[in-house]
């Protein structure tokens, strides 16, 4: 008994190690592109979308039912095919390569077609993502079966062995692709390179899983092209990306904007909204009314004299670049998280930074949080918001209570925020957190904006004291803007908001409307 035992557990394995190392990568850097893919996702969907938690939502719950499904049909499978496993796995790659491919020109029209056909965000965005991710993700999970249950038919006496084994390759793998994506991919070879890898590598495995030498030959070559095109940049159009510039935060484009204001300017996109528009050669001429309405108030509060400037997001340096060229001795820090944007803010929107100016690529609140305790300045301004997808955390209760410690005596805190103006849930939350900080909040909008409009810009001013502007504020400089301020009833804000705090503050949530709601 005891010799037969032996001799059992001496049964070498039909598979040889080095063929398992294959199947253990196969496994791996297929669940790898699967996670790339996933993280892509969320950069393909911001240009049209903007980002916020409905898209992650979305994207990862899309993702999840694809690999759920791929993974119960690929065993199904792996038990109709199991006489012929290896190509079945092979021609599986094929399909991954090709369905992955895919996703850039089916997000593109999908996407296009739903903007244009003004459908609620939320809906666009589902909508997208099942189009463009159900079929890679579905495609991504047949794989873990089928070489699963290939390594396990030639190794009876260690199923539970190479059962683990391949679970562990597909969690390392899905670990590998989320850093590649996120620290490399998305950074140097952008979203549209970054589909193409995955792609490619799918070819390549196909081509080694499969026997005849000309088709894995024809597999090869395909994969290699693959690779080439994501490393090499170059682009098909039908396979481009609305992109000009990639960066870990942003796709940025920069576009002349002669055609809006009438003068020699540039724009500055970041994902779907157009956040600056510089004029070329007046920097004091501001295109966009929120960045003008906050220089009235500068104009007014301090006139010719000296001030000092925190600027919450950078963007294309528009306001900066304006009070640089006004007051050439300004003291001003500004904290644009995005390097990538402070590079083209200076190589292609003029800006340049003089001394007294400083600009740190940091987040804004963990940068104005370093400031030395005797570092205060006269203007703060918010301008770290993206149409609706707002960071939570530059808006709570512990934010504006550090933003107000960083306040001088005579100086204001303000920002820009959208909302819906018959239900302006974001703002009643925003006003009635800054209302626990600042002794005086004062509401501001234009008339086109609050006249029955679904949604509207609002300015939102906070400090020790009133702004000192009259009810109906016409501008004094540049464009003839006119500006209200705006009443709120306690009871409605009360009614309406909720307090903000690092703890809890549901951003989405309450701007829930304009993401269900077509415009």
């Amino acid at each position: 008994m005891t010799q037969l035992g032996n001799r059992e557990s001496k049964i070498e394995p039909r598979i040889r190690p080095l063929a398992q190392v294959g199947f253990f990568s196969a496994v791996a850097l297929n669940a790898a592109g699967a996670m790339v893919v996933e993280i892509t996702a969320g950069r393909l969907l911001a240009p049209y979308f903007g980002m916020s938690l409905y898209t992650w939502t979305t994207i990862i719950g899309i993702v999840l039912a694809g690999l759920t499904v791929g993974h119960w049909l690929g065993g199904a499978l792996a038990d109709r095919f199991s006489s012929t496993l290896k190509r079945t796995i092979a021609l599986a790659f094929w399909a991954g390569a090709l369905i992955t491919l895919a996703i850039l020109p089916i997000t593109r029209f999908v996407a296009l077609a739903m903007t244009e056909q003004q459908n609620p965000l939320a809906t666009s965005i589902v909508v997208t993502s099942l189009a463009a991710f159900l079929l890679p993700s579905f495609a991504a999970g047949v794989i873990q079966p089928l070489a699963t249950t290939y390594v396990i038919q030639r190794c009876e006496d260690q199923k539970g062995h190479f059962i683990g084994r391949m679970l562990a390759a597909g969690a390392f793998g899905s670990i590998l692709g989320t850093f590649l994506a996120g620290f490399v991919l998305i950074s140097y070879i952008g979203s549209a390179g970054s589909i193409w890898i995955v792609a490619g590598a799918n070819a390549l495995f196909g081509a080694l899983f499969f026997m005849k030498p000309v088709v894995r030959f024809f597999g090869l070559v395909v994969g290699i092209g693959m690779g080439y095109a994501a490393l090499s940049g170059w682009r098909v159009s039908v396979f481009a990306t609305p992109c000009q510039v990639e960066s870990q935060y942003y796709c940025i484009r920069i576009d002349p904007a002669d055609h809006m204001t009438g003068r020699s300017s540039r724009l500055m996109a970041l994902d779907h909204l157009v956040h600056s528009i510089n004029d070329e050669q007046d920097p004091g001429h501001l295109a966009s009314p929120y960045v003008h309405f906050v220089d009235e108030i500068a104009r007014q509060k301090f006139g010719a004299e000296p001030f000092s400037a925190f600027f919450i997001g950078g963007g294309g340096y528009t306001l900066p670049r304006a009070w640089v060229a006004r007051h050439p001795d300004i003291r001003m820090f500004i904290a644009e998280i995005d390097p990538k944007v402070t590079l083209l803010a200076k190589k292609k929107l003029w800006f340049e930074p003089r001394d007294g100016v400083v600009v740190a690529n940091l987040d804004a609140r963990f940068a104005l949080a370093s400031q030395k305790p005797w570092q205060k300045y006269d203007v703060i301004f918010g301008d770290a918001f993206h149409d609706i997808a707002v960071p939570a955390h530059l808006i709570t209760d512990e934010f504006y209570r550090l933003v107000a410690e960083r306040l001088t005596d005579r100086g204001f805190y303000i920002l820009n925020l959208v909302d819906d103006p018959r239900r302006p849930r974001l703002l009643a939350s925003v006003l009635r957190t800054m209302q626990k900080q600042f002794k005086k909040v004062e509401i501001w909008g234009a008339p086109d904006d609050l006249g029955g409009a679904q949604r509207g810009t609002f300015i939102l001013y906070a400090s020790k004291r009133v702004s000192g502007l009259p009810a109906k504020y016409l501008a004094r400089n540049g464009q003839p803007r006119l500006w209200w301020r705006i009443g709120i009833q306690l009871e409605r804000v009360e009614r309406l908001g909720v307090m903000l705090t690092d703890d809890f503050a549901p951003v989405d949530r309450l701007l829930s409307r304009l993401w269900l709601r077509a415009d």
